[in-house]
């Protein structure tokens, strides 16, 4: 059951809010991207995307960066298929060492080689989705020259029974002599395919249209000469698939001037087309060297039946909140964010005389969060 405080000082509402096993994707921001981060769009900042991405495909404003349609009604990517349409627009984003100029526009730390990568994404179905998985997701890749022959790709697309899961499907473009035999983009005649596996979570059956999944990727290039690489991915931090004995490149990095993985595409392309005019969104796209984690702190059912029960947010003098309770839950990590996912407050309460001054705060919707209380949305208004 929700919890209401009302308090008539400059207007503030607590509502405390009993989400049970959700995720609080509210602490993801580009501002405060975690270490090993390479590149980051939460698509908060109003940046074109050519000043972000080597190419950027809006397919005539189907596939285009919106208000209110990101996690937590935040920016977000939408996209748009008409009944029939195959591709619906994408976003492709270089790093490290590229063959040429144009892959290699706004790459992020440019000249460097990356043998790991991890890669993630949220994804959410319009409400009343229907036709199963749109095929492509995203793929990390190793632009192997100009003509963009790859050197590897790992697939996310859709797969499994009815295509309603997401699988991965790495693929390699150099011979087991640690030669390139990849010519071209898509040159699937001269790909190793390294075998197809399917994950546990059916994101794209019907019935989970309207629900936001975080998807993270993870590549590893082989030792050459070894078959020791790594594919695998996750679906809000529960692993879906994983191949650890992949041979991505043979002998081919022994030559310091191959290519590595120097690409992620971020991709909207169903081969049989929409069965009807529908959309979906993206948000949160991150690439890094370190794992990532979906969720920041995750509000469970035993958090929300014991420690919710021993710790109360109340109102206390104009602007002030105190957080009354059980001694032996202090001390408390209080972080308040606005609506941009941004720590707006960050501090530790170590007592229930202490308090925190909202003053500062600007009339705006935000959300006060620690482990012993959950989420607290905070209305303030003057």
């Amino acid at each position: 059951m929700d919890t209401l405080y009302k308090y008539n000082y400059w207007s503030l509402f607590l509502m405390i809010l009993f989400q049970i096993n959700s995720t609080f994707s509210q602490c993801f921001s580009c501002k405060q991207a975690p270490v090993g981060t390479i590149f980051c769009d939460d698509f908060e900042e109003e940046i074109p995307f050519n000043q972000k991405y080597f190419e950027y495909n809006n397919n005539g404003g189907d596939f285009i960066r919106l208000a209110n349609t990101g996690r937590d009604s935040s920016f977000g990517m939408r996209v748009k298929w008409q009944a029939g349409e195959v591709g619906a627009g994408s976003l492709s984003k270089s790093f490290g060492k590229t063959p040429d100029s144009y892959i290699g526009k706004n790459a992020t730390r440019p000249g460097e080689n990356f043998d790991e990568i991890y890669w993630r994404m949220d994804f959410k179905a319009q409400a009343g989705w229907i036709g199963g998985g749109p095929a492509k997701l995203s793929r990390a890749l190793c632009l192997a020259n100009s003509n963009w022959a790859e050197g590897m790709m790992a697939h996310l697309w859709s797969g499994g029974m009815n295509d309603y899961f997401l699988g991965m499907d790495p693929a390699s473009g150099i011979g087991l002599d640690g030669k390139l035999k990849s010519t071209k983009y898509n040159d699937f005649n001269n790909l190793r395919w390294l075998g197809f596996k399917a994950g546990k979570t059916a994101i794209f059956n019907d019935a989970n249209a309207g629900k936001w999944f975080c998807i993270v990727g993870r590549v590893k290039l082989n030792t050459p000469g070894q078959k020791d690489g790594v594919f695998e991915f996750w679906i809000n931090d529960t692993l879906q698939a994983s191949s650890t004995n992949l041979d991505w490149h043979s002998t081919w990095n022994n030559d310091p001037n191959t290519m590595h993985i120097n690409a992620i595409f971020f991709e909207n392309y169903w081969n049989d087309g929409s069965p009807v005019e529908q959309e979906r969104y993206m948000d949160n796209l991150l690439i890094s060297t370190k794992p990532i984690k979906c969720a920041c702190d995750v509000t469970t059912q035993t958090e929300s039946t014991v420690l919710k029960a021993s710790i109360h947010v109340v109102p206390f003098g104009p602007n002030k909140i105190r957080f009354q309770g059980d001694l032996t839950q202090f001390p408390l990590q209080i972080i308040i964010y606005n609506m941009n996912h941004q720590i707006v407050k960050n501090e530790t309460i170590t007592s229930p005389q202490e308090h925190i001054d909202l003053e500062a705060l600007n009339p705006a919707l935000y959300i006060l969060h620690s482990k012993q209380t959950g989420p607290v949305k905070l209305a303030i208004s003057k």
